[in-house]
């Protein structure tokens, strides 16, 4: 383990566990390319990230808030405890990546594939996933996903059902298929435009 170290992106190792250290942009200018790496309580420098890959890499009280990941992969990943807030992943590639214990209040994930991933005790308000391709799955884990927007993506397998909101923004010809509770059943029947009667 590393830690209290002030290091460039071009000096982690694949295989480092870095803590409470100081990462600074690095010289290089080539894409981030980074493999079972862990980094617990470190500041960034940078914010921007685009055209990044991390394989195997676990973050751990990370502060991306307003963090820029556009075109990035993340594969076998995990956030926990993570600052989200504002973080763009547009355009991304996600496989069994899990996010666990973080704020992520509009996020934006648009037009990205997801395979397998999931969100636990995350707040996700007004998050976007507009335009997602999601393979084998989507669940979401006792988040708060209040007028999360989910226009264009095809919810087939995304399990909501043991999440909450009042609201979402959804694709009604994309519904079918959708994982939800019973007390979500009135939600999502608001989008078919049927009134439910209090008698």
């Amino acid at each position: 383990m590393i830690e209290h170290k002030t290091l460039t992106m071009d000096e982690v190792e694949t295989g480092g566990y870095y803590k409470n250290c100081h990462l600074m942009a690095g010289e290089d200018g080539d894409s981030l390319r980074f493999s079972d790496v862990t980094f617990e309580r470190c500041e960034f420098q940078q914010q921007v990230f685009e055209d990044s890959e991390w394989l195997d890499c676990h973050f751990v009280n990370i502060h991306f808030a307003n963090a820029t990941f556009d075109h990035s992969v993340f594969y076998r990943c995990t956030f926990h405890t993570c600052q989200l807030t504002g973080t763009n992943f547009y355009h991304n590639h996600w496989k069994n990546t899990k996010v666990i214990d973080s704020k992520a209040n509009y996020v934006n994930i648009n037009d990205s594939t997801i395979e397998t991933c999931t969100f636990t005790d995350t707040n996700l308000i007004e998050s976007s996933f507009q335009s997602v391709k999601i393979k084998k799955g989507l669940k979401f884990v006792r988040c708060d996903m209040n007028d999360a927007d989910f226009l264009d993506t095809r919810l087939k397998d995304v399990d909501f059902s043991k999440s909450y909101f009042d609201s979402l923004r959804v694709s009604i010809e994309q519904l079918k298929g959708a994982i939800i509770s019973p007390l979500q059943a009135s939600v999502f029947i608001q989008f078919l435009g049927v009134q439910i009667s209090d008698d």
